[in-house]
């Protein structure tokens, strides 16, 4: 019950800050009225709480005709929502196997493939998503073979492209600090206790290290969740996706934009406790080595 309490209260504490955080620009639009900044800004939360009640009233207007934003939203929501998800199960999945590869080899070839990591890291964004279209396009020019849509259009879509190009740069970041995770555990007690024993270096890694670093792995979550979003602007700009960025980005109206807010963040806000509990009930047993 405490730990249901305290994710209650950090729910209501980031709608709280999102409602604010969608009115404060009313504090720098009081020219021409005759109201102050902040009696400008408690009007526009009220404004902004009543439409989050009567959320069925709100509507934006698009090439000159006038739409109600829900349920007009939730495609967009959804495809952007699978996206960041599919997203995030490659990366994650993607990184510890090369981790688990890397581990593989001696400590001189994993400081210079660490190197490369960095220099990789560094690439901006929307480069990546660029040359990765650019591949596909090149391929499909050469060969007639088109591997992944580069760019959707009408009932269309693009995922594996869209995923591959929003997971990259994460992957990148999580496999090096995965591989800093695993070093760190592989001069601990139980590691040595398993190699006394005979355990092969391989079933080590994956039983019992990968076991004892998800959890610091998964602390990573909420960055990899911010970087991703951050860059899902750029691919659904590139691929041409109505997505929810593009509403976001579109329609700036605090209570619109504090309703799309809303509409993103619950979602990956139950994503992430529902990913902690799996976790913390499969994680147990500590430094263990059977």
């Amino acid at each position: 019950m405490k730990k249901l309490g305290g994710m209650i209260g950090q729910f209501i504490a980031a709608c709280i800050g999102i409602v604010i955080f969608g009115a404060i620009p009313s504090l720098f639009f009081t020219v021409g009225t005759e109201e102050g900044p902040l009696a400008m800004f408690f009007k526009t939360v009220k404004s902004i709480l009543y439409s989050l009640v009567h959320y069925d009233e709100l509507t934006i207007m698009m090439r000159g005709t006038e739409y109600k934003l829900y349920p007009l939203i939730l495609e967009g929501a959804l495809y952007s929502l699978t996206l960041i998800l599919g997203a995030l199960i490659l990366a994650y999945i993607t990184s510890i196997l090369l981790t688990i590869g890397t581990m593989q080899f001696p400590k001189w070839l994993r400081e210079k493939i660490n190197f490369f990591i960095l220099f990789l890291e560094s690439l901006p964004d929307i480069l990546v998503v660029l040359v990765l279209q650019l591949v596909i396009v090149v391929l499909y020019k050469k060969t007639d073979i088109l591997l992944m849509k580069v760019v959707t259009v009408g009932d269309s879509q693009a995922f594996l492209l869209p995923i591959i190009c929003l997971a990259l740069l994460p992957t990148i970041q999580l496999y090096r600090i995965t591989v800093h995770l695993f070093e760190e555990e592989l001069f601990k007690d139980y590691v040595l206790l398993g190699r006394a024993k005979g355990l092969h270096h391989t079933f080590l890694l994956v039983v019992h290290v990968f076991r004892n670093t998800a959890i610091s792995l998964f602390f990573n979550l909420k960055n990899t969740i911010w970087f991703m979003l951050s860059t899902l602007v750029v691919v659904e700009l590139l691929f041409g996706i109505f997505g929810i960025t593009y509403y976001l980005t579109t329609y700036m109206a605090p209570e619109v934009f504090t309703f799309i807010l809303l509409f993103l963040f619950v979602p990956i806000f139950i994503f992430y406790h529902i990913v902690k509990m799996v976790i913390e009930r499969t994680i147990k047993g500590g430094e263990t080595v059977a």
